[in-house]
């Protein structure tokens, strides 16, 4: 019984510190490009990834205090592998500071989820039903890499 155990921590020792390697060299090469601007304010890079915010637009809900807005979107993949884009990792966040997930209950064009291959583009729309508001914050997260990027969205008043 004994011998096991000590292999079991032995076991697990070799495994926390092949863990704590792969975490310490491939996160400094990759927070050095968390959060890259690139041309315009409105393009920004999350690990070789190209996300921009193309545009803005609502539509009425029939709930008087809600509305859907919907942003428009591009993804250019400049690395050189496959990246599975997902709409999960996108959040809509209010004035109060609640996040609001995708819907999918409005038809919007195009799909942003699914692979895309190196130096491919794909556009988008996204929905997202949240409480009316003059202003919000788009926010991208790379679950995986712990990298985030963010846009400020204004809603016009018609």
């Amino acid at each position: 019984m004994k011998t096991k155990v000590i292999l079991l921590v032995g076991l697990c020792t070799c495994l926390l510190s092949l863990v704590g390697m792969y975490y310490v060299f491939d996160s400094s090469k990759e927070m050095t490009n968390a959060q890259t601007i690139i041309e315009d304010e409105q393009t920004k890079a999350i690990r070789d990834l190209e996300i921009t915010l193309n545009g803005v637009r609502t539509e009425e809900s029939n709930d008087s205090n809600s509305h859907y807005v919907i942003v428009d979107l591009t993804f250019k993949n400049n690395r050189e592998t496959v990246y599975e884009a997902s709409t999960f990792k996108i959040t809509l966040v209010d004035d109060e500071n609640f996040a609001h997930s995708v819907t999918t209950s409005i038809e919007t064009k195009g799909i942003l989820g699914g692979q895309l291959h190196p130096s491919r583009t794909n556009r988008g729309e996204v929905a997202f039903f949240v409480p009316k508001a003059n202003q919000y914050e788009l926010v991208y997260t790379d679950h995986l890499r712990t990298g985030q990027v963010t846009w400020p969205v204004k809603i016009e008043k018609e």
